[in-house]
């Protein structure tokens, strides 16, 4: 070998021995990988069971949740109908402790003379047989006993009016918001009016001037109100063509009939015989005073002077020319109509039973009488309510 070779040949050798050193590590950690593959694997494996198992526990629980929700609604809907079945017999009840104090109260008996009591009789029923002879109106309801009440919705605050048009073959509906305001909204019918979207479904009717009070009413196309800002200035607007007539009532408008409702000064109703004002007159010791209104001349026809209080009363409503005045008491409770003044004499207020209304809430704002439907509409504390009653006839009492 020469002298190259020599020196090739030790780096040959070095290089075969260092390949077979390299291809065992090589393989090592091949071994290692493929092992800690498998370990990945394994572990990727059970965390799927354990999803499997967990989505099985999910669903069994998802059911059985399920099924209380629908044990829950049963038991919620029977529990409603328990409730709904003891308010009525509380309802019940209420009629019947006021039918007892009624009949208690009206069974006093006072030692008189026979023949005495026998001669007011007669004379009594002969007034009377004149009163029927020289009536001049055919309208001879009055109201006997508050039948039921219906909550139609929540809407608006602690004061205000609504009210369904009292003109023939009208269904629209009156929202007044507030004691003072010159908008108020317009309903087609009460489905509108207690839809959710109701407000969408509002028309906004834009007055000329603001009201005062919740003594307002309409009739067909025509708003009647007490105008802000006067003592007794009643307008009369025209919804169709935007016109305006207005009257002023003597007295009126200086002290509240209603000590319990300060915010009206001047109320007014509708009933079969047509518009009342209902106001209070300081000149006559504050008692409530009720005008006859011809709506269509706006002039006042005929004014009594009742005898009906306004301390402590909230509300009054007319029906067949009869004033039905509402009391309550000042931290609000069970209303009721204590004074009745009929304009045709036929009623005699002293001898009339208290009427009670259902509670529910504090106290009337404002009660609305409706000649075509026969109903009161009532603001309760920001609750539209509906309340029913029984009538009969004047002469009944005779």
């Amino acid at each position: 070998m020469d002298y190259f070779s020599l020196q090739v040949l030790p780096v040959l050798l070095l290089v075969a021995h260092t390949i077979p050193q390299c291809a065992a590590q090589d393989e090592k950690m091949i071994r290692y990988i493929e092992k800690r593959l498998l370990a990945i694997e394994d572990r990727l494996y059970k965390c799927e069971q354990d999803n499997q198992q967990y989505l099985q526990e999910f669903k069994v629980l998802s059911h059985k949740l399920v099924s209380r929700l629908d044990n829950l609604s049963n038991h919620k809907q029977e529990v409603k109908n328990e409730m709904e079945s003891l308010w009525a017999r509380l309802e019940r009840a209420e009629w019947d402790i006021d039918y007892l104090e009624s009949t208690v109260s009206s069974n006093t008996h006072i030692e008189v003379d026979e023949h005495l009591v026998e001669k007011q009789v007669v004379e009594k029923s002969e007034e009377k047989k004149k009163l029927r002879l020289n009536s001049s109106t055919s309208c001879t309801t009055m109201l006997s006993q508050i039948k039921s009440q219906k909550t139609v919705k929540k809407a608006g605050g602690a004061i205000g009016a609504w009210m369904k048009n009292t003109g023939d073959n009208v269904d629209n509906i009156y929202f007044f918001a507030e004691s003072s305001n010159n908008v108020l909204l317009e309903f087609a019918n009460m489905e509108e009016f207690t839809s959710r979207d109701y407000l969408k479904k509002a028309e906004n009717i834009n007055l000329p001037f603001s009201w005062q009070g919740t003594g307002l009413h309409v009739y067909n196309d025509y708003v009647f109100f007490h105008r802000n800002g006067t003592v007794n200035e009643i307008m009369k607007y025209n919804i169709m063509t935007n016109g305006t007539q207005s009257m002023t009532i003597e007295g009126a408008g200086h002290v509240p009939p209603y000590e319990l409702s300060p915010y009206t000064k001047i109320d007014l109703a509708k009933d079969e015989q047509g518009l009342w004002a209902i106001y209070a007159d300081s000149t006559n010791g504050g008692n409530i005073v009720l005008t006859k209104i011809d709506h269509n001349k706006m002039v006042a026809e005929d004014t009594w002077n009742t005898t009906c209080t306004r301390t402590n009363a909230e509300a009054a409503f007319v029906i067949c020319g009869t004033l039905y005045v509402m009391y309550n008491s000042p931290s609000g409770g069970r209303s009721h109509i204590d004074c009745v003044y009929d304009t045709s004499d036929l009623i005699d207020g002293h001898e009339t039973p208290t009427l009670y209304f259902p509670k529910r809430y504090s106290s009337h704002s404002s009660v609305h009488y409706n000649p075509m439907d026969q109903n009161l509409y009532a603001w309760d504390d920001g609750y539209q309510i509906v309340y029913r009653f029984e009538s009969k006839k004047k002469l009944e009492q005779i």
